[in-house]
């Protein structure tokens, strides 16, 4: 009888990861909570479905970022502000994942470029978290209030922090477009006074978890179909959310006055 591998010790890293990222979005509305639960189930789609879903479709699918913006915008208009934040949960991750490994595959290989490669997805996953949660908060409240310039100021902000990242790495390489990148959208959140650093701190550690599991996945896939790659990495993630956005609430009620 074949002997099934599972990789213990990067579920658990996974799970307590995401029950740190959960606990960070304490007291956060539930289209935030939405965000979270969308970026770990694409997470463990692509991860079981990898070989369906080639780097370059994931580059050529963030290309396509701020055309997505369109659907977030109707989405929010008609009052689902669940369902716009799932949306801008998936893009995050998809962007995260296609910027972080182009700048990780550039680094030094080697005990200091696995440390590096390391620090490259938790800059990812902050600065993702960052603009992508400040976005979709903004649009989801906007929207059903009527405030359309608002809204447009946000999308334009999406829209030219995405491309940052297309237009640097073509004319200075890798290294600096993912530097401009992530100067243009802490700068950008900066300016528009709504620098929510709490999903920073959140996207940083979902970056290294993105990072970690992806050895957990092949590992799985030696032992276990697609689909159950999927439910085992999908069960981890959520009962990690669910765990730390409930110890985040009972955190929440004790500390209230």
């Amino acid at each position: 009888m074949k002997s099934r591998i599972i990789p213990e010790s990067e579920l658990v890293s996974s799970f307590l990861g995401y029950t740190v990222a959960g606990f960070f979005l304490i007291s956060t509305p539930f289209w935030a909570v939405a965000f979270a639960v969308a970026f770990a189930l694409a997470e463990a789609w692509v991860g079981a479905w990898a070989r369906l879903v080639p780097l370059v479709w994931v580059e050529a699918w963030v290309g396509f970022v701020p055309v997505a913006w369109i659907g977030i915008l109707a989405i929010a208009g008609a009052g689902t502000g669940a369902v716009a934040g799932a949306v801008a949960g998936t893009m995050a991750w998809f962007v995260l994942w296609a910027v972080a490994r182009r700048v990780a595959f550039a680094m030094p290989r080697g005990r200091l470029g696995t440390w590096l490669r390391v620090g490259v997805f938790a800059v990812t996953g902050a600065v993702t978290w960052l603009v992508f949660g400040s976005v979709a908060g903004h649009v989801a409240l906007a929207m059903p209030r009527g405030e359309f310039v608002n809204v447009a100021v946000v999308v334009a902000w999406a829209w030219a922090w995405a491309w940052t990242w297309f237009l640097f790495e073509a004319v200075a390489g890798v290294v600096i477009g993912g530097l401009a990148w992530t100067a243009a959208g802490v700068g950008l959140a900066v300016v528009a006074g709504d620098a929510l650093w709490v999903w920073a701190v959140a996207g940083s550690v979902a970056g290294v978890i993105a990072a970690a599991v992806s050895k957990a996945r092949k590992d799985l896939l030696v032992s276990f179909s697609k689909w159950h790659t999927f439910l085992i990495m999908a069960a981890t993630s959520l009962s990690g959310l669910g765990l730390g956005r409930l110890v985040s609430e009972v955190f929440f009620l004790l500390s209230s006055p």
